[in-house]
Parts: structure tokens; sequence; C-alpha cells
């Protein structure tokens, strides 16, 4: 069993931080699930959605359950500015792009955003050139499309640019936040539209959804155990997080949230709901456990994250324990002297 004594994991990163990255990915990760869906041109029913007028026109809502994404990304972008605190931090942080991934995450956050609500509000609105096909109109759908993914993927890249503490500095965590932002952001449209009619019944987008929930849930799976075994070997704090999430104190919510919750238990009822009548509410119950399981995923990783030593204090740490050994050699030097002269 190892020494828990020295198991201290950073305090900066917390629960504030979790919530922004988990909405930020859920959230572009539907983006990137539902321009996909939308580019294929699934065949939807919209007649579920109430009707809404503004100023005398009548607001076209059939693509907002795809499409809502950049609402999530926009609510939690504000989190990050919170755990910054002190106005001058963010204003400094934000100043730096050569520098600073914080910098770097707000102009990605910032064009998809845009981008996001202006899509968003084009296929809200009633006007006809708004909705014309051609090249044109497919530039910005493609161009939010890829800062979308930046998104997803920069939400791993701003841990990882922390090089002091090895349990964030691999290329493996943006994969795994990648594939859990599409597992969550699949599951998101699944649950937004469950019910409604908004998928016509037995419609293939819909199988195609919990198909790719499934896939992901693996994927995920398979990339969770190169993370955390790659983190194991490559220092002895990286090994000391993996202890802490997997024997440690936060073993329960890893094995019981992120492991059950978040993998095993929707992959099993989603396949059952494929053979069941009561398939709307396993894929409810999946859903859940899902979404409650991407966000813990995300606050585990930061709450196992161990700063790696300075070089100074494991200097310090060998010259005190070469003392220590040393005093504890010399008392058994001194009683072997003493039962000698008995």
């Amino acid at each position: 069993m190892r020494n828990v004594r020295y198991l201290r994991p950073q305090k900066e990163w917390n629960e504030i931080i979790a919530i922004y990255l988990y909405l930020a990915g859920m959230g572009a990760g539907s983006f990137v699930i539902g321009t996909l869906i939308d580019w294929l041109g699934a065949k939807i029913n919209p007649s579920f959605l109430p009707s809404l007028n503004l100023l005398g026109y009548t607001l076209n809502l059939s693509r907002v359950p795809i499409l809502w994404g950049p609402i999530m990304v926009a609510i939690g972008a504000p989190f990050l500015i919170l755990d910054l605190g002190i106005k001058w931090r963010f204003l400094y942080a934000c100043l730096n792009p050569r520098t600073s991934w914080v910098t770097r995450g707000f102009i990605i956050l910032s064009i998809f955003i845009i981008l996001g609500l202006a899509l968003l509000a084009k296929s809200a609105l009633p006007f006809e050139w708004l909705h014309r096909e051609s090249t044109l109109w497919r530039i910005p759908e493609v161009v939010a499309f890829m800062f979308a993914l930046g998104t997803v993927i920069y939400t791993g890249i701003l841990l990882k640019a922390t090089k002091s503490i090895p349990l964030w500095d691999t290329y493996l965590l943006p994969l795994l936040f990648l594939v859990s932002a599409l597992s969550t952001g699949s599951m998101a449209i699944i649950l937004s539209t469950l019910g409604t009619g908004f998928f016509p019944r037995g419609a293939q987008a819909l199988k195609v959804l919990m198909y790719a929930v499934q896939i992901l849930v693996v994927i995920e799976g398979i990339v969770l155990y190169l993370y955390l075994h790659g983190r194991r070997m490559v220092s002895e704090q990286g090994k000391d997080s993996v202890y802490l999430l997997i024997h440690g104190e936060k073993k329960f919510i890893f094995w019981g949230v992120d492991i059950l919750l978040g993998l095993v238990l929707p992959f099993v009822l989603v396949s059952i709901a494929f053979f069941s009548r009561g398939g709307v509410l396993l894929i409810f119950c999946s859903g859940l456990a899902l979404l409650f399981g991407g966000f813990f995923l995300r606050l585990g990783v930061l709450h196992a994250g161990i700063k790696e030593q300075i070089p100074m204090h494991r200097f310090m740490e060998i010259q005190y324990n070469a003392m220590a050994e040393r005093a504890n050699t010399s008392r058994g030097l001194k009683s072997g002297e003493t039962r000698e002269i008995q």
C-alpha cells in the first residue's frame, strides 16, 4: 500500500473550472453532432415545437434542438472568467495570445459562439433569402464546425498546458475530452428531443445517434485506460495521481460515477433499449447517467492533479532521507556495541 501522506492535489483549479470544461465540451460537441445531422439531411418532424411570433414574423424553430450548442458554451464561458477572479488577471490573460492558452481559448470560444449563434438565428428567421442553398452559406457553417471542434479540443489543451502537473501533460487528455464531449453532446441532442416526435418513429438519424453514443462510450473507456496507464508510468507524481483516482480518496467517484454511471450503465441501457418496449425510459436514464459521468470525469481529473516537485524540494527530500538513514544506522551500531559490552 502506498504512503498517501504526500498525495497533495492542486487546489487552484476547482469545481468552477470543471463546470466550464463540461459545458463548453458538451455544447461544442452537440453542435458538431447536430451540424453533421443537418448536413446529412436527417428527416425531422418540427410539429411539436410551438410557433413563436416576433414582430409579426413566425420563427422557424425546426433546427433549434440540433444547433443549440453555442448557447451552452456561452453559459459556460463566464465560469472561466469567475475563476480568474480579479479583473486585471482576466485582462492580462486575454491579451497574451503568444504565451497564454487562456487567450487562445478565449479567441476560439468567441468566434465559435458568435458564428454558432448567427447560424442558429439564420435557421430560425423566416426570411427566404437566408435559407437559399449555396456555397456561400456553407462557408460560415464549415468555419463554425471547425471552431466547435477547436473548442472541444481546447478544453483538454488548457489543462495540458500546465506542465507542472504530470497527470495533465499529455495529448491523450484532449483526446479523452474530445470523445467525452461528442458522447455527451450526442446524448444531449437525444434527450432534448426524446419523446417529442422531433425524429419520426424509427428514424435513421435517432438510431445513428444511439449507435454513436455506444461506440463513443467504448472508445472513451479505451482512451481513459491508455491515459491513466501512460500517466502512471511517466513520473512519481503521475503515479500518485492515478493512485488517488483508482485506490485513494477519489476511488468511489471514479469507479462509481465515472466508470459505472458514465460508461457501463449508458452502454448497457442503450443496448437494452433497442429490444425493449420501455426504450424511452431506458434512454432517458442512460442519458442522465452519461451526462452526470461526463461532468465528474472532468472534476476527477482536476482534483487528482498533483504538482511535480521542484528540483530543490526533491534535493531537500533526498537529503532528509539520507540523514534519517544515517541516524538509524548510527543508532543500530550503538545498540550493537552496547550488547557486545554487556
